[in-house]
């Protein structure tokens, strides 16, 4: 029902991913890896828009293209984002990331800590996931490829769902009710309306998605409205922003554009001509209304 997608879902330079078996694929969108090859140190910066997913990241470092000369040099967490942002250049030619993609409602279910503050920071994975990373210190190298990443990750994430509570409680039910909801209406259903559906208070909910996803239930709504839109302008064949205006709820166009800019960093306009690339003149010319 909801598979996010990057700022650049039909072609990247130097990044792959994988999807998860089928037992993880309710808590994992996929897993990744990116590189910088050394050929243009400029091209492994890249846009990074909110996705409603929180990432663990695996940093691996060379300074020779060989394995003698690899490294594990870092285990990071990535909290959910709200906002558009940069990943920052490496000075360090030839390295390699790792990365396991959470939906940002289910990250909870394998961490130790509460993920209350952790929207828009990225911490040590010690600091909320210090099970985990014990447990992947312990089967990841330095010279494995994505399809060895996947097999140890699923192993060790396996593991964590059947281990006894660590230091936080279970996720409540409440929280997924919520999600469920907000996926099904595209984020277009107002909190009010919400909280009916679910019968849950505005103050149980805010508390429960704080723990959670860090953010409060209508950002993340709004969240799950605008990655719903960029898959389907992505995705559709025949989109129309004129009936994306009702199908999402907004107002009217303006407010449509002004929204997607608030998360996307960049213009409406702008951002589907760097995201299509060379698909665009093939859907320009099978008539769709873009703008």
């Amino acid at each position: 029902m909801f598979l996010p997608i990057t700022a650049t879902p039909f072609s990247h330079s130097g990044y792959s991913e994988l999807l998860p078996c089928k037992n993880l694929a309710p808590f994992v969108r996929c897993f990744w890896t990116t590189w910088n090859d050394g050929s243009n140190v400029n091209d492994f910066s890249s846009v990074i828009i909110p996705d409603a997913c929180a990432d663990i990241i695996i940093s691996v470092d060379e300074n020779e293209s060989n394995s003698d000369e690899r490294e594990i040099s870092g285990m990071g967490f990535c909290g959910t984002t709200d906002k558009m942002f940069r990943s920052k250049n490496s000075d360090i030619v030839h390295r390699r990331l790792f990365g396991i993609r959470f939906y940002a409602w289910q990250a909870f279910n394998f961490c130790d800590e509460p993920l209350a503050e952790t929207a828009n920071r990225f911490f040590d994975l010690e600091e909320h996931f210090a099970t985990a990373k014990k447990m992947l210190c312990r089967k990841i190298h330095e010279d494995m490829t994505l399809s060895e990443f996947k097999n140890i990750s699923e192993e060790v994430l396996l593991d964590l769902l059947n281990m006894p509570s660590r230091k936080i409680t279970k996720q409540d039910s409440l929280v997924l009710d919520a999600v469920v909801q907000m996926i099904r209406t595209r984020g277009s259903l107002p909190l009010s309306s919400l909280l009916k559906d679910i019968h849950a208070g505005e103050r149980q909910l805010e508390r429960l998605f704080k723990n959670t996803v860090s953010l409060s239930p209508k950002k993340f709504s709004s969240l799950v409205r605008y990655q719903s839109l960029w898959q389907d302008v992505c995705r559709s064949e025949n989109f129309d922003i004129q009936d994306a205006v009702f199908k999402y709820g907004y107002f009217d166009q303006p407010h449509l554009l002004n929204d997607f800019k608030k998360f996307h960093g960049m213009s409406f306009s702008y951002a589907v001509n760097a995201a299509l690339s060379d698909f665009y003149n093939t859907k320009k010319q099978s008539g769709v209304m873009l703008f």
